[in-house]
């Protein structure tokens, strides 16, 4: 039998091919929104990282390809070296190559959250921490970085901070009509709608977006699904 210990470690391996590939009749673009967004509720789930790398380097989508390194670097941070770096090699053909280099030159000490690194729409968590509801965001930089502009995502943490999650809620819901392309911004939201047991707020913003929550509709499934078996 494994000691606790040597389970742990067994899951910074890399592993077989068997249950990575794209399941058959799925769309890609509907596997990779679910493999985000299972990444995001369960940031530690490393299989779901590795599946979501896999699946951008089979399409070639460098940009996305970026997305689900940069979470899966950030969720390991100095460990499962040997992981990383046998991702990263198979990557390089894809990666951009300031992408791979930023990848290259933190392989040993990992990533932080704090350190600043390129903006990526496809990077997607959002967690809860110590009790309250926490959103990381790993769209954007500083705003220095982002050439001054101000993230909502960052000013929603903002207000989270102070407890006011209904301000919180509507910088989340005016953002995401502006831009329903951000996947993390469509986590974010429901994070909350999910924190507060808010179906109606999920309903009549479902509504208002229409055909765009199509960018995480498990997320926006699976949330109301959770919502409405809550009475």
């Amino acid at each position: 039998m494994k000691s606790p210990h040597q389970s742990s470690q067994l899951t910074f391996h890399e592993p077989t091919h068997q249950g990575l590939k794209l399941p058959k009749e799925v769309e890609p673009r509907l596997w990779a929104n679910h493999l985000a967004y299972r990444s995001a509720r369960e940031p530690e789930n490393l299989l779901n990282h590795v599946r979501r790398v896999y699946l951008h380097l089979q399409l070639k989508q460098a940009e996305a390809l970026y997305g689900a390194m940069l979470d899966l670097f950030l969720v390991l941070g100095d460990k499962g070296e040997s992981l990383r770096n046998g991702l990263l090699n198979k990557a390089k053909t894809v990666l951009e190559s300031d992408a791979f280099e930023l990848f290259a030159k933190n392989l040993k000490q990992g990533l932080q959250k704090n350190q600043p690194y390129p903006i990526s729409q496809h990077s997607v968590l959002a967690n809860f921490f110590d009790g309250g509801l926490t959103l990381v965001d790993l769209d954007a930089e500083s705003n220095e970085h982002a050439g001054g502009r101000i993230d909502p995502l960052e000013v929603a943490q903002e207000e989270l901070t102070f407890g006011d999650i209904e301000v919180a809620q509507e910088i989340l819901e005016k953002a995401l009509l502006s831009s329903p392309e951000r996947m993390s911004l469509h986590i974010g939201l429901l994070e909350i709608y999910k924190h507060t047991r808010s179906l109606s707020s999920l309903l009549e913003m479902q509504d208002r977006l229409g055909d765009h929550i199509k960018v995480a509709q498990s997320a926006w499934m699976e949330t109301r699904y959770y919502l409405e078996s809550q009475g």
